[in-house]
């Protein structure tokens, strides 16, 4: 009996077909770049709509001592980008121009395998 269960099990575990990793479609982040040597500082936050090619960052935009603050919409369908400027209180439309980047995994990516960056003495962190 254990031997027919055994054998079910291996059976079961080798018929599956692997799958490959997906990204979400649609996510948000935090942005955060400086750059010392420039006196330059961005701090946002990206929301990132694969499914209908779209992409909003709200952001703070430190140059030395001045600061402004945006926020950008990309329709990249339409290929337009709205610019709405917090400290001067007006929107602007242009033509995006850049090309769409997909953030998600290809379809022909492969694994260089595992990586941990940090200290294994302090989880979480």
């Amino acid at each position: 009996m254990f031997a027919v269960l055994a054998f079910c099990l291996v059976a079961f575990v080798a018929a599956q077909t692997p799958r490959p990793c997906t990204t979400p479609p649609q996510w948000e982040a935090n942005i955060f770049d400086h750059n010392q040597q420039q006196k330059f500082t961005v701090r946002g936050r990206l929301s990132y709509d694969a499914a209908y090619r779209r992409e909003r960052m709200v952001e703070e935009v430190i140059i030395g001592s001045t600061d402004d603050a945006f926020d950008v919409i990309a329709l990249f369908d339409s290929n337009t980008e709205y610019v709405y400027d917090f400290k001067n209180h007006n929107c602007s439309r242009r033509k995006i121009d850049r090309r769409w980047r997909d953030f998600g995994i290809r379809p022909d990516a492969t694994s260089f395998g595992e990586a941990y960056i940090g200290s294994s003495a302090a989880p979480g962190l």
